[in-house]
């Protein structure tokens, strides 16, 4: 353990400790003096590795005698990370409502159960539609350990911190600084540019990682003339670019504790400090109190009995009263209300038995329409090169066959479609088989599928007013009347004898 003394600036008291805790070693320097606090000592020591937070502050705290003093804990091991949030999740929150919610942003990063958590958080500016916080984070657990460790050497607990991001330059400077910090476990950019309101991000993960720089740079800025890189020890130099400084030298070391000496002390601390909860009161005040309150809280109670008793059988008589006009209103509006609901279902069911009784009646002018529509449209639309063999109808569809001297029929389907869609008909494409009689391979045999697309009403189900349901069926296609096949199938046998007489000499020539 290696001990840096400075001479004394005073009599007064220790009135501040500040104990920096790093993977390497343990730091405590005294200060004394609140508003420009003097260094008095520094101790430190390697830390021993694997052991807690808790363990690892109360042995820094031991490097030097136990005394009353103010203690601030710097753990470079301390979650801390930039969090970016949808408004909506934190608009209108303050205090610990606020921390609240962050403690479940952050869990996902730090892994610390939001019901653990102690959480501390700086606005750090707005992204789009989110805003962007600094924050703190460690076990509730931890914190209390702490604190009790340290209230048991007469020293009190009053924040901790992770050392990285300190708002003030290490130098004396009127101008605008930067200051890029290398720890094990962050790196910190710090842009003080704007004076009073210096900017800090924090980019998590071991310096090793190479994408660090130009996120650096992408932060403060492409010029690098007024900035300054710290390293936490000797250890992180391979990391660093340009000219660097460390924290191992003491005229670092006793300039840096003293800035965060400074900062703490300051009426307004502008880095997420976690502070601990205020001390309980004593068991004893405790019991005092709660003895008091409970003898005048039993002369209190006994007076408003009486009182009460009285004024309550004077409010019930009053209650009985005024309410009984108003059970009669509102007996008198259930029926109101009940009579109302039955003809808005009434109305409703008349709705729905004038619509379908309209889909009937256009369901029906179509049907006795549409094979009158179908035949004339075969006269008008089959060119002479085609002639229809046969018209039949089953199976929710009408199929046509045809003869034609060339395969394709230009313009036949189109016409077709055209003239049948609002008849409920829509027109596949046809299927064609040569018949080889000719040269060519003709004639063909087309055949055409004219598929039923008639729309089909809703089935509905309504409630008559004495709790019977009544159903208002819906079509299926087997109840559409498949229309006069009769007539149809009469003109087809004419049709296809036409054809045989046009057909029989193409048979003569090509045996």
């Amino acid at each position: 353990m290696s001990t840096f003394r400075i001479p004394k600036f005073g009599s007064g008291r220790d009135a501040l400790t500040l104990l920096l805790i790093t993977p390497t070693r343990l730091i405590r320097a005294d200060f004394e003096g609140r508003v420009d606090p003097a260094l008095r000592q520094i101790w430190e020591a390697r830390a021993p590795a694997g052991e807690t937070l808790p363990l690892l502050a109360e042995a820094a705290f031991l490097l030097g005698a136990p005394r009353k003093c103010d203690v601030y804990v710097l753990c470079a091991g301390l979650s801390m990370q930039i969090l970016s949030v949808p408004v909506g999740k934190v608009n209108g929150l303050e205090g610990e409502e606020l921390s609240n919610a962050l403690s479940f942003e952050a869990e996902a990063i730090s892994g610390i159960n939001p019901f653990d958590s102690a959480l501390s958080s700086m606005a750090a500016g707005a992204a789009g539609a989110d805003r962007m916080f600094w924050v703190s984070q460690m076990s509730l657990a931890d914190l209390s350990q702490i604190q009790t460790s340290l209230e048991d050497k007469d020293a009190a607990l009053r924040g901790v911190a992770h050392p990285g991001g300190l708002p003030r330059p290490l130098g004396n400077t009127s101008v605008g600084w930067q200051r890029v910090e290398l720890w094990s476990d962050a790196v910190v950019a710090v842009d003080g540019t704007n004076g009073t309101a210096p900017r800090t991000n924090v980019f998590n993960g071991t310096p090793s990682r190479p994408l660090w720089q130009s996120q650096v740079d992408q932060f403060l800025g492409a010029d690098p003339a007024d900035r300054a890189m710290m390293i936490a020890d000797s250890s992180l130099i391979q990391y660093a670019t340009g000219p660097t400084v460390s924290l191992d030298e003491e005229a670092i070391l006793k300039s840096w504790l003293r800035q965060w000496a400074v900062e703490v002390n300051g009426e307004r601390v502008r880095v997420p400090l976690i502070r601990p909860a205020p001390k309980p009161m004593p068991d004893a005040h405790r019991w005092a109190l709660a003895g008091a309150l409970a003898v005048s809280a039993a002369v209190v109670c006994g007076s408003h009995y009486f009182f009460i008793q009285h004024q309550e059988r004077r409010k019930h008589e009053e209650l009985f009263r005024v309410e009984l006009p108003g059970k009669i209103l509102a007996q008198e509006k259930a029926g109101a209300d009940r009579q109302q609901t039955d003809l808005e279902r009434v109305n409703r069911e008349m709705r729905d038995i004038h619509e379908l009784r309209q889909f009937w009646k256009d369901t029906l002018d179509k049907e006795h329409r549409r094979h009158a529509t179908l035949l004339s449209t075969l006269a008008m639309a089959t060119p002479a090169e085609v002639a229809i063999v046969s018209i039949d109808e089953g199976g929710g569809e009408v199929r046509l066959s045809g003869l034609s001297l060339t395969p394709e029929v230009a313009g036949f389907a189109t016409n077709m479609a055209t003239a049948l869609e609002p008849f409920g008909w829509r027109i596949e494409p046809p299927r064609r088989r040569a018949l080889n009689l000719a040269a060519d391979g003709g004639p063909w045999q087309l055949d055409w599928s004219l598929k039923s697309v008639l729309p089909l009403p809703l089935s509905r189900t309504n409630t008559a007013p004495g709790g019977t349901t009544v159903g208002i069926p819906a079509v299926v296609p087997g109840n559409v009347p498949a229309g006069p096949t009769g007539p149809v199938k009469a003109i087809a046998a004419g049709a296809a004898a036409v054809i045989g007489e046009v057909a029989a000499p193409a048979a003569d020539v090509n045996p």
